[in-house]
């Protein structure tokens, strides 16, 4: 039976982790397996030049099908590790449990955006982490100067046309940036907004930008960011966002029409779940990346501590140490397949890029600062080449070229959907869900009738209920999270409303009227 190698999450870690293994290894005696919600591979650093226009979603979102063809690539959500019985636990494609084993496991799924690190962050900020997130800022950004353009109010105005990022890394530095450029430069499209209209802030709370490089590049940065009309805001912390802008811990308020949130990050769930090391929900690892005190995990990347040997401090969160803990991990699980012994960590950076705005950038590489122009087109040419596939090189290349000689696309496709309450017709005797089916939708009665049905374990049926117009059902497994414990058939001819998960927990949960209905309505039925 061929032994099988699973990998949880598709970033840099794992897919590294993934072309490797698959490269070296016999098809025949080893099967690759990764896990991934979505079914490409995010290249996280150009998500901003996404937001701002420059580039096209699909030019960083590399398929893992294409990217990885001799992989296993598997989109189910996983939900947790049975290290034990070395299963790995995933909701199926029918929404019930299943299981998968595995004899060597590598963990990569990073870590998940946690805007509740401040209160109200979460209900009025955008996030950066997706590329759907960097799609949403887009559409904002047009959406606020659409609306500054037909605004009488000038103080409405100014507000729809101030931006807050918060945190000032690689990530908020370039989000303001892009915002700044793609508002700015789209300014002439519109009639009556004014350049004195509009604003973009960046809030951070240490006394400098990007504390990971070097003193003269930090005041480049803010130099040339200031310069293009960003306020930069240091040493200062946010307390709280409102629908209003952000308030910050001194009392000072800072008002916006849109909220960009780089900060604040959490461990994934299935980190959270495994009972191995870990510190600040990091997985500890040995020298060669093996989770501590487990001989078949693996773990990599953001949510993992790996210490680098060559200087003996734990590796960054960055793209550049993910990739080269995925390789080295994969060579480690070869050696280890032929007996040989593994080898710890040890890598030395090559340098660090940052795009700041206005065709200008800030690095260091091999020890030489670079800042300006040169730097921004540097910074484009190794991003480029660092692009997973020729495919999506090529893309970039092609949107970048675009931008010589056209102006941004100022056009934004809202990706609202409608909201999933409809109405469904059953015959008499159709079955609408069966005992033991997944939780997916709550129903309302408008016409006809139907019988509640519950099965024992030989397959005979025992009549609970029958429900009528204005009756509803499909409640009781929603509130509880768990399968139908029962039939539902249609005893005649029947219409109902269809109200789906999502749509039911937001209407339940702000309506305690209605919760306090449904929940009386569960005990009785459970009576």
């Amino acid at each position: 039976m061929a032994k099988r190698i699973v990998i949880l999450g598709g970033g840099f870690a794992g897919v590294k982790c993934a072309r490797v293994l698959a490269g070296k290894l016999d098809r025949a005696s080893h099967e690759v397996v990764i896990f991934n919600r979505e079914n490409h591979m995010v290249f996280h650093p150009m998500l901003a030049e996404v937001a701002g226009g420059s580039l096209n979603p699909d030019a960083v979102a590399a398929p893992l099908r294409q990217l990885l063809p001799r992989v296993w690539c598997r989109t189910e959500e996983v939900l947790g590790v049975d290290i034990e019985a070395r299963l790995i636990r995933y909701r199926a494609h029918d929404e019930r449990e299943a299981t998968l084993s595995y004899d060597e496991l590598v963990v990569a799924c990073g870590s998940d955006v946690n805007l509740g690190v401040m209160p109200g962050m979460a209900d009025h900020a955008f996030p950066l982490k997706t590329v759907g997130d960097a799609v949403a800022l887009r559409a904002q950004v047009m959406q606020q100067l659409e609306k500054a353009e037909v605004c009488d109010d000038e103080a409405t105005r100014r507000w729809y046309l101030s931006f807050i990022v918060v945190g000032g890394g690689y990530s908020g530095v370039e989000a303001a940036g892009e915002i700044n450029d793609l508002a700015r430069s789209s300014r002439r499209f519109f009639k009556n907004i004014r350049a004195e209209d509009i604003s973009v802030h960046i809030i951070h709370s240490r006394d400098q930008l990007l504390p990971e490089i070097g003193e003269k590049l930090r005041q480049f940065t803010r130099d040339r960011m200031e310069r293009a009309g960003i306020d930069v805001v240091l040493e200062a912390r946010v307390a709280m966002a409102t629908a209003r802008g952000v308030v910050l811990q001194d009392g000072r308020t800072i008002e916006g029409g849109t909220i960009v949130c780089t900060i604040g990050t959490a461990p994934s769930a299935v980190v959270q779940h495994m009972a191995v090391a870990k510190d600040r929900g990091r997985l500890l690892t040995q020298a060669d990346m093996r989770v501590q005190d487990q001989d078949d995990i693996w773990a990599i990347g953001d949510c993992a501590i790996v210490i680098n040997e060559l200087d003996g401090k734990p590796s960054p969160p960055t793209g550049q140490f993910a990739e080269r803990q995925g390789k080295q991990a994969a060579l480690n699980i070869l050696r280890k397949q032929r007996g040989e012994p593994t080898r710890p960590f040890r890598f030395k950076p090559v340098g660090q890029l940052c795009a700041i705005g206005g065709h200008k950038a800030v690095a260091e590489i091999l020890g030489l600062r670079i800042s300006g122009f040169v730097a921004w087109f540097l910074w484009r040419t190794i991003y480029l080449m660092k692009l997973p596939s020729w495919s999506r090189r090529i893309k970039a290349g092609f949107d970048w070229g675009w931008q010589i000689f056209f102006s941004r696309d100022l056009s934004h496709l809202k990706a609202d959907t409608t909201s999933r309450v409809s109405r469904a017709y059953y015959r008499a005797g159709d079955l609408i869900f069966a005992q033991g089916d997944p939780a997916t939708d709550f129903y309302v009665l408008e016409k006809g009738e139907v019988d509640v049905l519950r099965r024992d374990a030989s397959g005979a049926e025992t009549k609970l209920a029958r429900l009528g117009p204005g009756d509803f059902f499909g409640e009781m497994a929603l509130l509880t999270n768990n399968p139908r414990n029962a039939d539902v058939r249609a005893a005649t001819d029947v219409e109902v409303v269809v109200m789906g998960r999502n749509v039911f927990s937001r209407i339940s949960e702000s309506m305690a009227p209605l919760k306090e209905v449904l929940v009386k309505a569960m005990r009785e039925r459970a009576d």
